[in-house]
């Protein structure tokens, strides 16, 4: 397998490790270099039954997946479409943590790192349910409640198909819900236009690019109204800097009667490097926060010890949201694993 093309598997098993997988790569200026494509398709077609977390719900269709992934490495012409050809097999897993390390202008956007609206069926319509801050959609004047019409011309069911390839008949809706977001998210280098209904009118706006630009501090620390401490996390579980900066935050917050952590705007992911010491600032001692089932073998419980020089024991509430990716959804579902807080948010 050629590394510089596809480098799926150390993200392929989201429910086996708290990784770091999910930040969005930049498009390339550079071409991406000469890979024997044929050869792999064939190895991704056989390593995901063998490895992927999640088969089940896409054995039906994965022979269609192999075989059209094959017939088009036969024919691409270049190496853009041979690129185009191992992102479509990645779509048809339909999952965050599966992403190629490379991409293109004409690359999708990895959804939710690079997305900005989440958009679901509700009555026969597709609503959107979800708008993130100081997105390019929140910018353009999209709302929670507003109908998705069309978007770069093409309907939901439409803009769902551009995005599965194989098993096209029944998606599961999971599927569908996760199709049309993608193909919302739109591309890196393609303009962004979107109709929608509002309260019986038609309108249409154009969109800027969804990512959103962050903050110059990776944490952010005020105390609110009735001595609650409150803290943000920018987008930035990633960097080795965010430890400290928590660290002083929390410090600062230490006289409060709880705490407020807002996890909504960390979809880029990050690692269990950032994660844990953050873990172990509310616990004093080891604790158990994650449970891993490998398959025909052992349950192991992760656990996460205690970190600083204090323990905050107050109560803690985690805000979490559509825009929660990876390990900030790691850190939401930890806390909840060491009976440490309160999450409160959306899906």
């Amino acid at each position: 397998m050629s590394k510089a093309q596809f480098s799926l598997f150390a993200c392929l098993i989201p429910a086996l490790a708290l990784a770091s997988c999910s930040s969005q790569p930049q498009p390339s200026t550079a071409e991406t270099p000469a890979v024997d494509l044929l050869a792999d398709v064939r190895t991704i077609c056989d390593e995901v039954p063998a490895r992927y977390a999640y088969f089940e719900a896409r054995v039906a269709y994965w022979p269609e997946t192999c075989a059209r992934a094959e017939a088009a490495a036969v024919s691409a012409g270049d190496k853009s479409a041979s690129l185009a050809v191992l992102e479509r097999m990645v779509d048809d897993l339909y999952e965050p943590h599966a992403a190629l390390n490379t991409n293109n202008q004409n690359s999708p956007r990895l959804v939710p790192t690079g997305s900005d609206l989440w958009i679901e069926p509700i009555d026969g319509r597709y609503i959107i349910t979800a708008v993130r801050p100081m997105s390019g959609a929140a910018k353009a004047g999209l709302k929670v409640g507003d109908e998705l019409i069309s978007f770069n011309g093409q309907t939901p069911q439409e803009l769902a198909m551009s995005r599965i390839h194989a098993g096209k008949a029944d998606p599961a809706p999971k599927r569908l819900i996760w199709a049309i977001n993608a193909a919302v998210a739109g591309t890196h280098a393609a303009p962004r236009h979107i109709d929608i209904r509002r309260e019986g009118n038609l309108l249409s706006f154009d969109m800027a690019k969804p990512e959103v630009t962050q903050p110059d501090e990776l944490v952010t620390a005020q105390t609110l109204t009735g001595n609650i401490g409150y803290i943000r996390v920018n987008n930035s579980l990633g960097n080795s800097g965010t430890v400290p900066a928590f660290n002083a935050a929390l410090e600062t917050l230490r006289q409060t009667d709880g705490l407020i952590l807002d996890l909504r705007e960390t979809a880029s992911g990050g690692s269990t490097d950032i994660a844990e010491p953050i873990l172990g600032r509310f616990i004093d001692q080891p604790t158990a926060y994650q449970r891993t089932v490998m398959p025909n073998g052992p349950v192991i419980d992760r656990k996460v010890k205690p970190s600083g020089p204090w323990t905050y024991d107050k109560p803690v509430i985690v805000l979490v949201g559509r825009w929660t990716g990876s390990m900030g959804e790691g850190m939401a579902v930890g806390f909840d694993g060491m009976s440490r807080d309160t999450d409160a948010g959306t899906d």
